[in-house]
């Protein structure tokens, strides 16, 4: 059980430090993660599409060699070629769907809000304020994808550095009551 719990620390020590260096890196250069993570996920589809099309070619049997593990694996290089030469648009454009989804979500819960008024009582009016409010956020998403993209960074990159010092703290905190024991 020591053992288990010496790992569970060593653990919390190195989450706790990773995710103060990785918050400190989100919040000082947004616009370098967002890229960073854009080019990351351009190389997921690069060796997704890569190992696809390797398979199709080196094995013999119908199910890797059909059309669809070919088409899926041309797709995939395709796309990674794709977000390699337009990271900044296909940030922008990621962010721009979040921004949708978020207003057709805040359309309808508003819209599910007022339909409460018929039922009496004020509950409603919270309903409608939400979803007022989530829909102008999506709006505001909308017309300024990128800038938004970066906003979220700083409060992701903040929120990163919060758990990390917490993490940090409750492992000198752990340390030290070990330590008296």
């Amino acid at each position: 059980m020591n053992s288990f719990l010496t790992i569970v620390r060593s653990n919390m020590l190195a989450q706790g430090i990773v995710f103060v260096l990785l918050g400190l890196f989100i919040v000082l250069a947004p616009d370098k993660a967002i890229t960073t993570l854009v080019y990351l996920l351009g190389a997921f589809f690069g060796i997704s599409g890569a190992v696809s099309l390797i398979g199709y070619n080196r094995e013999r049997s119908d199910s890797y060699h059909s059309a669809a593990v070919l088409t899926s694996g041309v797709f995939m290089v395709v796309l990674a070629l794709v977000v390699f030469i337009f990271p900044h648009a296909v940030a922008s454009f990621s962010t721009l769907i979040i921004g949708v989804v978020l207003t057709l979500c805040g359309v309808v819960s508003a819209v599910r809000s007022l339909e409460l008024k018929k039922l009496g009582g004020y509950v409603w009016v919270s309903g409608l304020v939400v979803g007022a409010l989530v829909a102008i956020g999506g709006v505001l998403i909308i017309v300024n994808p990128f800038d938004t993209a970066v906003m979220f960074c700083y409060v992701l990159g903040a929120v990163m550095i919060v758990n990390g010092a917490c993490d940090l703290y409750l492992e000198i905190q752990d340390r030290r009551l070990l330590k008296t024991n």
